[in-house]
C-alpha cells in the first residue's frame, strides 16, 4: 500500500471554471497565437507570486485493505529570478474516514547558491536542512515554463474571456495527449512513475480537464484549473506482488500574479543553523 500511496502523492505534487464569451467586436487570437505568446513571454518573467490549492481523494482496495484517504495541500510562493531568491510555504493535511487529520508543513527558501528547507512532521517537530541550489531548479520554479510541453502537445481551444485578480485574460481549454502527459509527469517526478503502455493509459484516465487563463496584455499565465479522475490497478502501475485498484479524484487551482513587481524574501534566523546535506 505504501508504494501505491507514494505514487499517487508524486502525481498529486506534480499535478494541479466557468468562462464567459469573448466581448463583441474583440479581435480574438488563435489558439496557436496564444500558445506562442505564452512561450515568448517566459523570458520576460522576472518575479511573481503563486497560490496553489489542491484536493485529492483516493479510494479502493490494496492487498485486501480498504483505502480511503483525503489529502489537501496549500502552497504560497514568491519567486525572484533576477536576484535568484525564492520562498515557498506548503501546508498539507491527510485524513481517513472518521480520523483526525495528520498535519504537515514545509518551508523552502532559495538564496543564491544555497537552498534551505524545513519539514514539520508529526512527533518530530521542525527540522531544517540546507543544500546547494541545483541550476535546473529555477526552470522548475517558473510554473509557466513547466507547462510549455503540455501546451505544445495538447489540443488547445480558446473558449472565453475573464478577469483574474483584475487582469483581462483569455481562457483556453486543453485536451492533453495522455501518453505525452504521462511522460511529462514521469520527467517532473524524476522517473518515480511506472512506464504504463499507451493503450492502458486510455483506460487509466477516466477524465482529465485543464483550463488556463492567459493575460491578454503580457501572455503571462494567470490561472490554471486541473480536474482529473483516474483508476489505477497495481498491475497497471507495475507494482509486482501487490494486488488492488485505487481511484484518484484530484482538483487543483493555481493563481499566478504580481508579475515583475518588487519582492522581499527574508531567510529565518533558524535556517542559518540548518544541517548541510551535499548534493550527489
Amino acid at each position: 500500500m505504501k508504494k501505491i500511496l507514494a505514487v499517487f502523492m508524486a502525481i498529486g505534487v506534480v499535478m494541479a471554471m466557468s468562462a464567459s464569451f469573448m466581448a463583441c467586436g474583440e479581435e480574438i487570437p488563435s489558439a496557436d497565437e496564444i500558445v506562442n505568446g505564452v512561450i515568448e513571454s517566459l523570458d520576460d518573467v522576472e518575479s511573481y507570486e503563486m497560490d496553489v490549492d489542491m484536493e485529492m481523494r483516493m479510494s479502493g482496495e490494496d492487498e485486501g485493505m480498504q483505502i480511503e484517504v483525503e489529502t489537501t495541500m496549500a502552497i504560497d510562493g514568491v519567486f525572484d529570478f533576477v536576484n535568484e531568491q525564492a520562498k515557498m510555504v506548503i501546508d498539507m493535511s491527510m485524513a481517513g474516514p472518521g480520523e483526525d487529520p495528520v498535519e504537515m508543513a514545509m518551508e523552502m527558501y532559495i538564496i543564491g547558491d544555497m537552498t534551505y528547507a524545513m519539514m514539520d512532521m508529526p512527533l518530530m517537530g521542525p527540522t531544517w536542512v540546507k543544500t546547494d541550489t541545483e541550476e535546473e531548479l529555477w526552470d522548475e520554479m517558473n510554473y509557466a515554463r513547466s507547462q510549455v510541453d503540455m501546451l505544445k502537445t495538447a489540443q488547445v481551444e480558446v473558449i472565453g474571456s475573464e478577469k483574474v485578480k483584475g487582469v483581462d485574460c483569455y481562457v483556453i481549454q486543453l485536451t492533453p495527449d495522455i501518453e505525452q502527459l504521462w511522460e511529462l509527469m514521469m520527467e517532473q517526478t524524476g522517473g518515480e512513475l511506472p512506464d504504463i503502455p499507451s493503450e492502458e493509459l486510455q483506460d487509466v484516465f477516466r477524465s482529465f480537464s485543464v483550463k488556463y487563463w492567459i493575460a491578454k496584455d503580457t501572455y503571462f499565465l494567470a490561472k490554471v484549473d486541473i480536474e482529473m479522475v483516474a483508476d489505477f490497478s497495481s498491475e497497471a502501475m507495475g507494482l509486482a506482488g501487490d494486488e488492488g485498484a485505487v481511484t484518484m479524484d484530484m482538483t487543483m487551482s493555481m493563481l499566478a500574479y504580481n508579475y515583475n513587481e518588487s519582492v522581499t524574501i527574508v531567510l529565518p534566523p533558524e535556517a542559518e543553523d540548518a544541517v548541510y546535506e551535499p548534493t550527489n
